[in-house]
């Protein structure tokens, strides 16, 4: 909701869905205060979790919150308009003018393993900016893999940076081959 989202300006409600990255009420809460600019009324989907409402509750202080803990069967777009209308398995429905959901993702190569990266709590490679050095010696990484924030314009900036220290370790590296040879001769 930070670098899109304005076609929603002026919505009557708005949901979230507290599942995936949004499971977590600290970014729950940072993405709330970003669903506001486009609507007071915020429901909060917690899907039958009532633990995570209560954890949910206590973190996020923005007035105009419900939440709503009752298990979702179905999400469908509206009849009419541009809307969702969540059915609950109890049957009833909770419609919206739009859903703020951040699903979990996963990396699936086992290049990870392989090469023995480290991953953090969110499962992306860890590393260091500003060249996105990962723990491993010569390997650099770009991309929805290495950061939180999955946008091309993100995706763009590491590859940038990670270009650039991809070429000072090469030259590093050939610099420590240079010095040892003429230290040996």
């Amino acid at each position: 909701m930070f670098t899109f989202g304005y076609e929603h300006r002026g919505a009557k409600t708005a949901g979230l869905l507290a599942d995936g990255a949004l499971s977590s009420p600290f970014h729950a809460a940072m993405v709330v205060g970003d669903t506001k600019k486009f609507t007071d009324n915020i429901t909060i989907f917690t899907n039958g979790d009532t633990l995570l409402r209560e954890k949910m509750a206590a973190e996020i202080k923005h007035s105009g919150l419900v939440f709503d803990d009752r298990p979702i069967a179905q999400i469908d777009r509206t009849v009419t308009g541009g809307g969702l209308e969540i059915e609950m398995e109890d049957g009833s429905i909770s419609a919206v003018d739009f859903l703020v959901h951040q699903p979990s993702t996963k990396i699936g190569s086992p290049l990870i393993a392989q090469l023995g990266l480290e991953l953090d709590g969110r499962g992306d490679i860890k590393n260091t900016p500003p060249f996105f050095q990962t723990s491993v010696d010569g390997v650099f990484v770009a991309g929805d893999c290495g950061t939180p924030f999955k946008i091309i314009p993100m995706a763009l900036f590491m590859g940038a940076q990670a270009g650039a220290g991809i070429a000072r370790s090469i030259a590093a590296d050939n610099l420590t081959k240079e010095l040892a040879k003429s230290t040996a001769s």
